[in-house]
């Protein structure tokens, strides 16, 4: 649960003007996180505008960028794979699109070694879906783990590395 409060707010937050941002995201607590005392609440709140506030996420909260995206695709190859998500984040430019995975996990893992193979390979999914729907454009993707806050870009040769993995009988 907590983790769907901090997704949310980072789906809406991004579109309230900056000096609005804290008393929305408090006004959406107190109603949504019945349950959480008022410490949790604060935490979430500051883990959310920490990623907000950090100059290191702002390709992903520029106007135009969008959460919340469907993706559904079907992979050919010599083990067919159908791709059906949702991209918590979807920034896109002339150049690339950069896609965003939030994580709430606590501890968040500090190292590439530690993320749970299965973020991983949505993202490798989720890259090969949009690669076929920008092509000529550099597809990034990268999780971002709130209790740190962090963003983490997975390589191009970890998500090829884990696509051939998953398409690969």
């Amino acid at each position: 649960r907590r983790g769907t409060l901090l997704h949310r707010l980072l789906q809406a937050l991004p579109d309230i003007p900056p000096d609005r941002r804290t008393e929305a995201a408090r006004k959406f607590l107190a109603r949504k996180a019945r349950g959480f005392d008022e410490d949790e609440k604060t935490t979430m709140l500051a883990e959310v505008l920490r990623v907000l506030d950090d100059t290191r996420f702002a390709p992903l909260f520029i106007p135009g960028t969008r959460a919340e995206v469907p993706i559904v695709g079907r992979l050919a190859g010599a083990k067919p794979v159908r791709v059906s998500g949702q991209v918590d984040r979807l920034a896109i430019t002339d150049e690339a699109v950069l896609i965003a995975d939030y994580k709430t996990n606590r501890p968040a893992p500090r190292r590439i070694e530690d993320v749970p193979p299965a973020y991983v390979t949505q993202l490798a999914l989720y890259r090969a879906v949009l690669e076929k729907l920008y092509p000529g454009r550099d597809v990034r993707a990268a999780l971002v783990f709130t209790d740190v806050p962090e963003l983490m870009e997975l390589s191009s040769s970890a998500l090829d590395a884990e696509l051939v993995r998953v398409t690969t009988p």
